[in-house]
């Protein structure tokens, strides 16, 4: 996963703007997301993945900027760990169980 923030301080109102640009999934994470959004939380806010990379955070300090992108990082790895976990039992518990039973077996004496 390859996660891209832009940041910048507006000189005019003294706000520190932070916006995530890029968010890259590679192929296994591609395939485990596929046809679904997943939510992560920020600042209390849950939001899709399209959603966080058009939202824009403003903080009033650098401090905050910073615990924002931090959140933001967090966040991610949080949701796809837990993602990838459930990805995981998926795969070792899907699939068909056949249980053949002999009832002449059970009258043998």
């Amino acid at each position: 996963m390859r996660l891209v923030f832009d940041k910048k301080y507006d000189i005019v109102s003294g706000e520190y703007i932070v916006r995530v640009r890029e968010l890259d999934l590679d192929e296994e994470l591609e395939a485990i997301v596929d046809g679904f959004d997943p939510k992560v939380r920020i600042r209390g806010e849950e939001l899709g993945l399209k959603e966080l990379t058009e939202k824009v955070f403003k903080a009033s300090t650098r401090e905050d900027a910073e615990k924002i992108m931090s959140e933001i990082r967090g966040a991610l790895v949080e949701t796809f760990s837990s993602l990838i976990a459930r990805f995981k039992e998926a795969q070792s518990f899907n699939g068909s169980v056949v249980y053949e039973i002999d009832f002449n077996e059970l009258f043998k004496e």
